[in-house]
């Protein structure tokens, strides 16, 4: 069924609601917020193990008539999820195979039943997921966008409707693409562009919405930051935000310099956990009564605040029908222990730092191997010649594949190759070798994104194996 106007306007309504009693919530005492997360969780994991033929099998003997101890609950991956999703669901007409069948040929925003609406992601690490929301859950998405908005600052200017263009995947079934269609009603007017459009198309589109705020990739919006410098594009912002892939200070620096305004960082998983920058820019506000996060190293062991994990454990506590109970997300999150100035007592994930699936594992000079985190690369994005870039791990290799500007010179290549290997010594790695490619452009997810970097696999799993 397709969705139509009337019901969207309601979701939107709905979702209103919710966010403007999130923002209620988000400056009470922790303790209060720790009471109101025990509540939502004991009905989610009650629900679960009363309805999911998987959960009741899973929770037999974890779950009794006393409070619900999240620490005891086992954890999921999304390889477990998609292998026993039709057991996992509490809804028995949603299976698998028939849903990924169904969304194949999707070409707009439709329900699956009357009722669900389906989304796929290939998320940074390639695994397919499937996910899918009730009314009541899509309003929950909704408001938690509206509340990330209202952080990054994006507030109607009445009568005028407030312009928005997102920048985003081009599938229907992306979560960004539906919240797109869900939110473009009422005081909201949003412009969906795909990321993979030529950027001609993507200067031209823009210049004649004049959009307000503009929602991208960083790599996406670092692109049109050059063609605003080069006086093609002609944005006047209040206001902009970007999510999904790693933001280096230096795309950071550029951005400013051409749109005069400092991009708020938006985090957005399917998953459920959402969170956003406030105007203090010192870490993201992640949005506990949603959903709630667990810091955890690899052996699945609480870290403690100010401590880099290597993964997330997150608890959906709104979603009945697709249970998602500790669920592992493999990013590198640091939590700051200090309260933030703007006085909201939500937890802050000082940096999130990407997945730690996209660390390159090397050869270092002292024997074993040096880790090599995304942001390392960084020093591509300093040469102004470089409009793009993405690091491959070929073994022991690097190789750097640049979308570089059209006035960029036969000597890019060695001037890069040099500044990578430079970096590469200074961490320790031993005799780099780093080559460097030109490619008119640079292959994405599913959902639009650019994996800035993708690690080998066989030296991924060498290092993670004991001893």
């Amino acid at each position: 069924m397709k969705i139509g106007y009337r019901q969207r306007l309601a979701d939107f309504a709905g979702g209103l609601r919710l966010s403007r009693e999130l923002a209620r919530r988000e400056r009470q005492p922790r303790e209060g917020l720790h009471l109101y997360q025990q509540k939502r969780l004991e009905s989610v994991v009650r629900h679960a193990a009363g309805h999911s033929p998987f959960y009741r099998e899973r929770l037999a003997g974890v779950v009794g008539q006393g409070p619900v101890e999240l620490s005891r609950l086992p954890t999921l991956n999304k390889s477990e999820m998609m292998e026993h999703f039709d057991e996992l669901v509490t809804d028995g007409r949603l299976c698998r195979d028939s849903l990924l069948g169904w969304v194949e040929g999707l070409d707009r925003e439709e329900l699956y039943l009357d009722r669900y609406r389906v989304m796929t992601t290939s998320g940074s690490s390639g695994h397919k997921g499937l996910f899918v929301f009730d009314r009541p859950e899509w309003r929950t998405v909704i408001g938690m966008f509206l509340r990330y908005s209202a952080m990054a600052g994006v507030r109607p200017r009445l009568p005028r409707r407030l312009r928005i263009a997102a920048i985003i995947g081009a599938s229907p079934t992306h979560m960004s693409r539906q919240i797109s269609a869900s939110v473009s009603v009422g005081i909201h007017r949003v412009l969906t562009l795909s990321v993979t459009q030529p950027v001609e198309q993507l200067v031209d589109c823009l210049n004649r919405f004049q959009p307000d705020f503009v929602a991208a990739y960083p790599s996406a919006v670092t692109r049109l930051a050059e063609e605003q410098l080069a006086g093609h594009l002609r944005l006047r912002l209040a206001g902009m935000s970007t999510s999904s892939e790693l933001r280096t200070p230096k795309m950071t620096e550029r951005i400013v310099e051409a749109f005069g305004v400092r991009p708020f960082d938006h985090y957005a998983t399917t998953e459920g956990l959402w969170g956003c920058e406030c105007e203090h820019h010192q870490g993201i506000h992640l949005f506990e009564e949603v959903t709630l996060v667990e810091n955890v190293d690899d052996a699945g062991l609480p870290m403690p605040i100010g401590v880099s994990g290597t993964r997330l454990l997150v608890t959906s506590l709104h979603n009945m029908v697709q249970p998602i109970i500790r669920m592992e997300l493999s990013d590198a999150v640091t939590l700051d222990p200090e309260p933030c100035p703007c006085g909201r007592t939500l937890i802050r994930a000082r940096s999130i730092e990407g997945r730690t699936d996209d660390t390159l594992s090397l050869p270092s000079r002292r024997g074993g191997e040096v880790m090599v985190h995304p942001l390392q690369f960084g020093i591509v994005t300093r040469d102004r010649e470089v409009r793009e870039f993405q690091v491959v791990q070929e073994g022991e290799s690097v190789l750097i594949l640049v979308v570089a500007r059209p006035s960029a010179g036969s000597e890019l290549e060695v001037r890069l190759r040099e500044a990578v290997s430079r970096k590469l010594t200074e961490l320790g790695v031993r005799e780099p070798r780093v080559s460097v490619e030109r490619r008119e452009n640079l292959a994405r997810s599913a959902g639009g994104k650019l994996q800035l970097v993708v690690a080998d696999p066989a030296a991924r799993a060498a290092h993670s194996r004991p001893g």
